[in-house]
């Protein structure tokens, strides 16, 4: 008897807090399981707020399908850009000056380029260093050597130069802001007119957020990949943790939430993996027979 054929599934990872736990570590078992997934014939996309200018080295080397990108400005099936959804120079315009007029850091995305606002790199690159001594001291703890786990940090970001910048290229806009309030209610403002994600970083202090034109998310986009793959929604799983998931976990036929989620965001799910650090993935691709 000729055995039945692979159900051949679509899975769409989001990065932070699902791929990446606070934004330094990379669990192994995430790594291993998108892989034997892809080796057993499915397809692994990420979907991420990232552009793919955060997408380089560790992430990209796991091997992906291809990746929703800019929180669903863009997407790309293998080197073929399936999606890409721009701001207008006058959204592009009021944003710089609304950010500037509160104190609030930001940068733009293209397709693989960051440009960010004045005092940014700063910011970030303090950040960068409070993460490398944080990874020093989990390893040790750990009776690890530091340079021998992969290290990951917000601050890890690479922005290109001014000149370089075009408003025909930008996709979405990133805020962080030391003062949480002034950043909600930023978003508040900014909703009627495009779409706002909020706390989408994983930050110490303060708060983040993301702005977008209207009707872009990973919903939308997944949809367009699928139909393009020729794989039906049904097919497809969604796997995230944050509020920018939702139209993903919609659109999808198995959303799955992971374990560090908030609580109101595994609500939409139609179901809940163990935690990020307590191999998430690994446990939601078992369960559903990818690996």
């Amino acid at each position: 008897m000729t055995p039945s054929p692979v159900r051949r599934r679509a899975v769409f990872l989001d990065v932070d807090g699902t791929l990446l736990q606070d934004g330094t570590r990379l669990p192994p078992s995430a790594v291993a399981a998108v892989r034997r997934a892809r080796e057993n014939g499915h397809l692994v996309l990420l979907s991420t707020g990232r552009g793919m200018a955060e997408l380089r080295g560790p992430i990209l080397d796991i091997g992906f399908d291809g990746a929703v990108t800019n929180g669903g400005a863009f997407a790309n099936v293998g080197d073929e850009l399936i999606v890409s959804r721009l701001m207008s120079a006058s959204e592009i315009a009021r944003l710089a000056q609304e950010f500037e007029a509160r104190g609030i850091h930001w940068y733009f995305q293209s397709y693989d380029r960051l440009f960010a606002s004045p005092g940014l790199p700063a910011v970030l690159a303090d950040r960068l260093e409070r993460d490398r001594l944080l990874h020093t001291e989990r390893a040790r703890a750990a009776g690890l050597d530091p340079d021998e786990l992969e290290f990951f940090s917000v601050g890890m970001k690479t922005f290109d130069d001014d000149i370089h910048f075009s408003d025909a290229e930008v996709a979405k806009a990133v805020i962080l802001g030391d003062d949480a309030q002034a950043v909600a209610d930023l978003l508040a403002e900014l909703a009627p007119d495009f779409a706002v994600v909020s706390g989408t970083i994983p930050l110490p202090e303060g708060s983040s957020g993301e702005v977008a034109p209207r009707g872009v998310n990973k919903g939308a986009a997944i949809l367009e990949v699928l139909a393009h793959l020729g794989v039906d929604p049904v097919d497809a799983i969604g796997i995230g943790d944050n509020w920018n998931d939702a139209e993903m976990f919609e659109v999808c036929g198995t959303s799955i939430a992971m374990g560090n989620a908030d609580p109101a965001v595994q609500a939409l799910a139609d179901e809940v993996t163990t935690a990020i650090d307590d191999d998430g993935i690994h446990h939601a691709f078992v369960r559903h027979g990818l690996i």
